[in-house]
């Protein structure tokens, strides 16, 4: 009995949103840190600030056609999957996996023939306006439209994996695709470049092809693995005595669900195509000139991306944490759990998140200077370090805009985040031609916080929410960051991490005194007490 409690106890925690959103983040991580190292060696590949700018930008237009195209579905067969699975209606479970496979695929067929069509069209108004830099960009993106097609299936199993709240196969199916993506992207670059001495126009052909290839893969890898899943949920559902949802209500109750999803998909991912389009055109309309643009464009787009997508790793491993726990204790009636898990996961999240992108403010030049292909280091630096602010926000907006979705708020977000859509929108051009690169984080730092408060705002009334404890993580972790900040700037001014000497120096130096101010930095948060109540922990005192 004893035992049995043990392994219940052990299970449960297992899958608590805590251990399930630090699992998802850690195979976002493990992804999001091969992307970060791959992007060293194909920045030299590449070696144009062009080619970089051309790969960044075209990302940012897949990414949201990837996103509108998925229509928010791999949320809501998270959602379904949890519910019937909690109601014990395991048949319903597994005919929501079948069902949106399907849909998924039609999605995805749909994107690809949406995104080869307007290729020439958003090619034109991304690049510089020479009619090489338009057929190459029109190239890149017909070979990602081929993408769209496969990662909608990929992310329909993840979907049903994330609902049965199987976390481990969800962070290795990031890690997974990533390794074969980065593996595939980098072997035949330099296959072309070196191997045949080809053009490095070639290389960044290999890339965005990559995406296809590494998603095929993927699709593979948690198939195999899904089956052992799915039996079991078979095995269960020939014991049911409930009857499964037929199809057409289940169909139904998808579209309804994932509708909510494609409006918060496509309001909240455009700042993608303003960062893609409006951004260019900012820029142009400025009095910077042609090679400044291309250096902004490649350290926003392609470096900044990078390197702000560690903080930002919290946003997915914690949504997809976030919607079965919430989903679950709703079906429940669990209010106690439903406010419990969205003070964890935010003060969580608030934490590791200043954390990380005060570090790539701190350190964005030496990390330039050694890491990345540039034509201008300083402007580099600054850009990169305005990016890393909007990364911050970045991080925290979509895990509470999730919460609300979650919490049944769907109709209220949506109206505020299309208020906030429309602000960035006006507001970006103008701001840009004013203030450059900061002139776009402004804009996003003004939309996203009044998202970011309206939802706080909303869920503490609707669930008597108090966000004190959330107030007390902010100014406490300030306070640490102000410690590392000073630390780490009485290094740099000694000469640890200064961008004027050899650069594998400055990298030893910039890896000493990360590790230093870090560790000044933890030591502050643990006299705080931050993580002992963030991650329910306490030191034990030696007895005497």
């Amino acid at each position: 009995m004893k035992q049995n409690n043990k392994t219940k106890a052990a299970s449960a925690a297992k899958k608590s949103i805590i251990a399930g959103g630090l699992i998802g983040t850690g195979g976002f991580f493990i992804a999001k840190a091969i992307g970060l190292v791959y992007s060293i060696p194909f920045s030299s590949i590449l070696g144009s600030d062009a080619y970089m700018a051309y790969y960044g930008s075209a990302y940012r237009i897949y990414s949201y056609l990837l996103n509108v195209f998925t229509a928010g579905a791999p949320m809501a067969i998270a959602t379904m999957v949890a519910k019937y699975i909690t109601r014990k209606n395991y048949r319903t479970a597994l005919a929501v996996q079948r069902m949106s496979i399907l849909v998924m695929a039609l999605l995805g067929a749909l994107g690809m023939i949406v995104m080869m069509a307007f290729s020439g069209i958003l090619a034109s108004a991304m690049s510089e306006g020479t009619p090489d830099g338009q057929a190459i960009m029109t190239r890149i993106l017909c070979l990602l439209s081929i993408a769209i097609f496969f990662v909608p299936i990929l992310s329909a199993y993840r979907g049903f994996i994330q609902g049965c709240k199987e976390m481990e196969e969800y962070a290795y199916s990031q890690a997974f695709e990533q390794i074969f993506r980065v593996a595939f992207l980098l072997g035949v670059s330099c296959l072309l470049v070196y191997g045949f001495k080809l053009s490095s126009v070639w290389a960044l052909y290999a890339a965005v092809l990559s995406t296809s290839v590494a998603a095929i893969a993927g699709i593979v890898q948690i198939y195999r693995f899904s089956r052992n899943t799915t039996a079991d949920l078979q095995e269960m559902g020939h014991h049911q005595t409930m009857h499964a949802v037929p199809l057409k209500p289940l169909f139904k109750e998808f579209v309804l669900l994932c509708v909510p999803y494609l409006l918060f998909a496509v309001i909240g991912y455009a700042n993608d195509i303003y960062d893609a389009i409006l951004l260019p055109v900012g820029l142009k309309l400025s009095s910077y000139s042609t090679e400044q643009i291309q250096t902004m464009t490649s350290a926003a787009n392609y470096v900044g991306i990078k390197l702000t997508a560690i903080p930002m790793i919290l946003s997915p491993g914690f949504v997809a944490a976030i919607i079965p726990h919430i989903t679950s204790a709703l079906e429940t009636n669990d209010i106690k759990a439903v406010r419990k898990d969205i003070l964890e996961c935010i003060n969580i999240v608030l934490f590791i998140a200043l954390f990380l992108s005060f570090a790539i403010f701190m350190y964005a030049r030496p990390l330039f200077y050694t890491l990345y292909y540039t034509a201008d280091l300083d402007l580099s630096t600054t850009s990169v370090r305005w990016i890393a602010i909007e990364g911050l926000f970045g991080t925290l907006t979509p895990v509470i805009s999730s919460m609300m979705m979650a919490c049944r708020m769907r109709k209220k977000l949506l109206v505020q985040m299309l208020i906030s859509a429309v602000v960035k929108g006006v507001l970006m051009v103008p701001m840009v031609m004013w203030w450059g690169i900061g002139g776009a984080v402004l804009s996003t730092v003004i939309s996203y916080s009044w998202i970011i408060g309206y939802s706080l705002y909303m869920m503490s009334i609707q669930y008597s929410i108090s966000f004190k404890s959330t107030l007390k993580t902010l100014i406490q972790t300030a306070i640490c960051l102000l410690v590392m900040g000073a630390v780490a700037w009485l290094l740099t001014r000694m000469g640890l991490g200064s961008a004027s000497h050899g650069k594998i120096v400055c990298l030893l130096g910039m890896l000493v005194n990360g590790i230093i101010a870090s560790i000044f930095f933890a030591a502050t948060a643990v006299f705080f007490g931050i993580p002992q109540r963030l991650f329910h922990f306490k030191f034990r005192r030696k007895r005497a």
